[in-house]
């Protein structure tokens, strides 16, 4: 009588059932693929990594255009006005790192770049708004400037736009022209 099938193998290749140990390791192979693989697929988990990510790819952007800023300010349009830089200033609070802020009243020489803290800062001691501030090219993280009614540059700002408290966002937001460079 056949009560089913038999759960014994007579075949001599067979291999014994995995250790705990084996599976150890196997789940922990797995699991390290896994993550090799999520992290090739440049999703992250983590909106402040991704965040700070896109205002670096916006620092380098608005650099990379650096170029054009200087052009205008040095021959404007007649529709062209309030020209101002976003300046990396060292912290001042005993703290490392920088503060970035918006400088206006932008004077340049040859050796020199100087402009007018637009607000007060957090972190750089005693300088308030208004105060004047010199700065190196390689501190400047920004630039903006009007032309006619559209607000050129700003890319930090764009990517910060979903940050904003909202009232500001929507009152920013038709001031920014469809393209940093107005194009």
């Amino acid at each position: 009588a056949n009560t089913g099938p038999s759960c014994s193998r007579s075949n001599s290749k067979t291999r014994p059932p995995p250790s705990p140990t084996d599976r150890h390791v196997i789940r922990a192979l797995l699991l390290s693929c896994l993550l090799a693989i999520a992290a090739c697929s440049g999703e992250t988990s983590d909106p402040d990594a991704e965040y700070r990510a896109d205002i670096s790819t916006a620092v380098e952007h608005a650099r990379a255009k650096l170029s054009f800023f200087w052009e205008h300010f040095d021959a404007p349009e007649v529709d062209e006005y309030d020209f101002s830089l976003k300046a990396a200033i060292p912290r001042r609070d005993g703290q490392p790192g920088a503060e970035d802020a918006w400088l206006e009243n932008i004077a340049r020489s040859d050796d020199r770049i100087v402009g007018e803290l637009t607000v007060n800062p957090r972190y750089l001691g005693e300088l308030r708004e208004g105060a004047i501030v010199e700065i190196q090219p390689a501190q400047i993280v920004d630039w903006a400037f009007m032309r006619g009614e559209d607000l050129l540059g700003h890319y930090t700002t764009r990517v910060m736009l979903p940050r904003l408290d909202p009232q500001q966002a929507e009152w920013l937001r038709p001031l920014l022209a469809g393209t940093p460079d107005g194009t």
